[in-house]
This record gives structure tokens, C-alpha cells and sequence, in this order.
């Protein structure tokens, strides 16, 4: 989990009547993709529907500010893992570190990021647009650890690394449309499968990946 080093801020009734529907409105959509209606939020979040309008211009607005807030997450957390590592570990320990990091927000953390991935596909275009640079900054930082890796000789010289991104960025997001913690796999299993699978798939020499 990351290590929030900052001391806690103070919110007001209001400020955490507002993260209340925050959390609430990511935990539906997570569970219900886009379709959940405000009244299924409100009465989860304990408020009358009216309340979410006070808060939030309209449905539209609540969405987008809880897709902000997953992608914010995800970027976060990933940082705070590599951050935690030691100063020896290579490029190849940190790009295993951020695609486990990754698969953790989505499986084990987060309900926004999960939320996310429910709802992003049916946005509108014009909506979309309005989380495009957090999309192209949590994009970069991934594809710029393969990158370093690959320079550093740990991974396969040829390979195409924005198609390896790609793939292995897509497949940690479908693991929102079929894991369910009730089916006999933990999401710590899945995530070492994941991970170790993506190493042996990339490294030079696989017998050294360590998950």
C-alpha cells in the first residue's frame, strides 16, 4: 500500500460528504460499469440524490472526476512502489516492480482504477478528451521503464516495446471484466502469473526472473 507521508488533512462536513460520493460512485461503477444510476450512489453514500448536484454538475461531472481520480491513483501508487525500491535495483527490478504495481491498484486497491476500466470504454469522444493527459502521463511512465530495461540489457533487443506495453497494459485491465475474489484464485495468484509471464516473455535470459 502506499506510505502517505504528508500529515492528514482536516476536511470539513463537506469536503467528506464529497469523497463519501467519490467513493461510493467508484465502488458502483466498479461493480455495475457505467449504467448505475445516481439514486443507487446517493443511498449507498447515505444522502439524498440532490446532494450529489450540489457537489457535482450533473452525472457526467461525477463520472469524470472519478475516472480523474483512478488515473491519479494508479500513477501514484506506481510511483510510491519504484520510489520504495533500493537504490541498486536495475531497470529490470523496477519494470517488474511497476507492472505488479499496476495489476495491485486495479485488483487489490483501488475501486476508481477498476471504475475506470468499466466506464472509460463508453464515454463520449468529447469526454474522453478531458483525460487524455493523465491517460498519456500513466502511458509514458510504463512504456519508459521497458525502455530503460531494454537499453540497460535486460530485455530482448527488437522487440517492439509500445506493442509489449500495449498488451500487457490492456490485459491487467480486462482482469476487471472476470476476477472476482470469490472464484477460487487470490489476486496476489493472478498477479504473480501475470508478472512472471510478462518477464520470462521479455527478459534475455529468463532463468533469472525472480516474481
Amino acid at each position: 500500500m502506499m506510505r502517505d507521508k504528508k500529515v492528514p488533512e482536516i476536511k470539513t462536513k463537506s469536503e467528506e460528504t464529497r469523497q463519501r460520493i467519490l467513493d461510493c460512485a467508484a465502488r458502483c461503477f466498479r461493480e455495475h460499469g457505467y449504467s448505475v444510476r445516481l439514486t443507487d450512489i446517493a443511498e449507498m453514500a447515505g444522502v439524498k440524490t440532490g446532494s450529489i448536484y450540489y457537489h457535482f454538475n450533473g452525472r457526467e461531472d461525477l463520472v469524470l472526476e472519478v475516472l480523474r481520480v483512478g488515473l491519479r491513483m494508479n500513477i501514484d501508487y506506481i510511483k510510491s512502489r519504484l520510489e520504495d525500491l533500493p537504490k541498486e535495483a536495475t531497470s529490470l527490478d523496477r519494470l517488474r516492480t511497476a507492472v505488479r504495481a499496476d495489476a495491485e491498484v486495479l485488483m487489490e486497491i483501488s475501486d476508481y482504477g477498476a471504475a475506470y476500466n468499466r466506464v472509460f470504454s463508453v464515454l463520449p469522444d468529447d469526454r474522453k478528451k478531458h483525460l487524455h493527459a493523465a491517460r498519456m502521463d500513466l502511458g509514458g511512465l510504463l512504456l519508459q521503464l521497458y525502455k530503460d530495461a531494454q537499453r540497460d540489457g535486460y530485455v530482448r533487443p527488437g522487440l517492439d516495446l509500445k506493442t509489449i506495453h500495449l498488451l500487457v497494459f490492456g490485459a491487467i485491465r480486462w482482469t476487471t471484466e472476470w476476477y472476482r475474489p470469490d472464484r477460487g484464485r487470490s489476486a496476489e495468484l493472478v498477479i504473480d502469473q501475470l508478472v512472471h509471464m510478462v518477464m520470462q516473455g521479455i527478459e534475455v535470459d529468463p532463468a533469472h526472473i525472480s516474481v
